[in-house]
């Protein structure tokens, strides 16, 4: 399957492709459910319960997948909350943060005009925010107040008192909520000494609920959430982080070529235009056969490209007006003053276009200690974001980061 993939992706740039099947062959579905899996590292998804779960599933039917994860998401909780009232407090925190995840996969696939949706979010939010009070120490409410709406986020000390300490602030792409944050990476900056921050973009989230879509501009944004989170005694504005994942290659270089107050960078993997991803993606062969892919009952991959189409405030029944809403969503990285890393995973690597805009932004950030990390498909960290494989990209971070800061 891999030389096969690798094939595909030199030829049509799929940020989703797998090159390894963890278990479906529905390449969308089985790629959440590897991102699920990689989740496990940082107290996220539990492998036995989940393997029995998707072994319940129809390859590719995002009904039974909303069905089998709802139906575990709701033992996993209710034996949290017995573990709660018992007064074990470690298991019950555990166990909250795994349903956390559960409800959260639900979300993958399910379209914001489900009436379920909601309720489900919510579900999930209860106990992400139970379980994380729970931790030593906390998962505390970092809402941001931002153009009369609420981009809702966290924040998570890496030790106790007010002492400014280095802080990773991390964002998500296009499909992802601010608590799949705290699974990717949470846990390995506690570890570490690092405070811990994320916060919905507009668009990110349940965030378009509130009239917010994906914008270009996402200088405006971050000013208003660095603002909050420098007004915190316990962030120390000469060692904070900014770290993008997904879309969020985008989102956050392109604040940081704007926003000085972000003293290092990281994106997974660099886009500095986005349409032109878009333009050459397969999204602009759909239109002609659109009403026929959604009268298949919208598989996986569908829903989670109508998910894409509504948090860029597209109309979800013309997700291939997607590349056109992005052509202004574009940035010069050389106005990037700051360190900056830029990961890809080995696959995702293997398509030119890709591969162009990580190599021409390096050579045009200016500062030397910029740094270019392929992660290795033989270590399992070639696909997306590295998702696969959280402890390696963790590392390949903060090893990065205490060298840049260490150098200050």
């Amino acid at each position: 399957m891999t030389n096969q993939a690798i094939k595909e992706q030199q030829k049509k740039f799929n940020a989703h492709r797998q090159f390894h099947r963890m278990y479906f062959k529905a390449n969308d579905m089985d790629f959440v459910f590897q991102w699920l899996m990689g989740s496990a590292v940082h107290g996220g998804a539990g492998i036995g319960e989940s393997f029995h779960a998707v072994s319940q599933m129809k390859d590719g039917d995002p009904a039974s997948w909303g069905r089998e994860w709802n139906a575990l998401a709701g033992r996993v909780r209710e034996r949290a909350e017995g573990m709660l009232r018992a007064g074990h407090t470690v298991s019950a925190r555990e166990t909250y943060l795994r349903a956390a995840v559960y409800y959260r996969a639900i979300l993958a696939s399910m379209l914001p005009t489900d009436p379920r949706f909601r309720p489900l979010t919510a579900a999930m939010r209860d106990c992400f925010r139970t379980g994380g009070a729970l931790l030593e120490p906390p998962v505390e409410r970092f809402d941001v107040p931002f153009e009369g709406a609420t981009l809702p986020g966290y924040f998570q000390k890496a030790g106790p008192g007010n002492e400014p300490r280095p802080t990773l602030l991390m964002f998500g792409g296009a499909e992802t909520f601010a608590e799949d944050m705290y699974y990717f990476i949470a846990p390995a900056a506690i570890k570490r000494g690092w405070n811990f921050a994320t916060v919905d973009l507009p668009g990110q989230g349940d965030t378009p609920f509130q009239g917010l879509a994906f914008r270009a501009d996402t200088e405006v944004p971050m000013k208003s959430i660095l603002d909050a989170l420098l007004d915190r005694a316990d962030v120390d504005p000469l060692r904070l982080a900014a770290y993008g994942i997904s879309a969020g290659g985008y989102f956050v270089p392109r604040a940081a070529a704007f926003e000085r107050r972000i003293r290092a960078c990281i994106a997974n993997s660099m886009i500095f235009n986005f349409f032109e991803i878009w333009d050459k993606s397969t999204i602009r062969r759909i239109q002609g056969i659109y009403k026929i892919i959604v009268g298949w009952k919208a598989p996986f991959a569908m829903r989670m490209g109508q998910l894409m189409a509504w948090r860029w405030g597209v109309d979800m029944d013309r997700l291939y007006d997607l590349p056109e809403k992005n052509r202004n969503f574009i940035f010069d990285p050389a106005r990037i003053a700051c360190p900056t890393l830029i990961l890809v995973g080995e696959g995702e690597n293997q398509n030119p276009l890709s591969r162009a805009q990580q190599e021409q932004a390096m050579a045009a950030l200016p500062d030397p200690r910029k740094k270019y990390i392929i992660g290795p498909l033989s270590e399992g960290a070639g696909h997306h974001c590295l998702g696969e494989n959280v402890s390696l990209m963790s590392a390949l971070v903060f090893d990065w980061l205490e060298e840049v800061f260490a150098a200050q």
